[in-house]
């Protein structure tokens, strides 16, 4: 299930802290407790898919993108010079003209969320 705003998502996920384990994991601070962490994995599809589960609520019972996905994704990619965008269709990821990912929460599943990346 994918989540309805992924704007404030986004913006939520930018204000967390992540810690890079390895470019496959990523601990994430949660966002309903200062005191806890999540663990985000990555796993990266040649195809331009990027499957990433998180430790937290929302993930367990099947939602896509959390937050602590999009900081974990988004400092990965701060890594490498580039910034990430969040969308809910390919379609408004393709308006912006950018190189396109596509981001599921199983390699099953094909409900997830687009994603476009830019240099920072």
């Amino acid at each position: 299930m994918k989540p309805k705003n992924l704007k404030n998502l986004q913006n939520r996920g930018r204000e967390l802290r992540a810690y890079i384990l390895n470019p496959n994991l990523v601990v994430v601070e949660s966002t309903s407790n200062p005191m806890a962490s999540h663990v985000v994995t990555v796993t990266y599809q040649p195809d331009g898919k990027i499957h990433a589960r998180c430790t937290c609520p929302w993930a367990i019972n099947g939602g896509v993108g959390c937050s602590h996905v999009m900081a974990a994704l988004e400092h990965l990619a701060e890594i490498r010079g580039r910034r990430l965008s969040f969308w809910p269709s390919r379609e408004e990821a393709q308006r912006q003209k950018r190189r396109i990912f596509f981001l599921s929460a199983d390699t099953r599943d094909d409900d997830g969320i687009w994603i476009t990346s830019r240099a920072s």
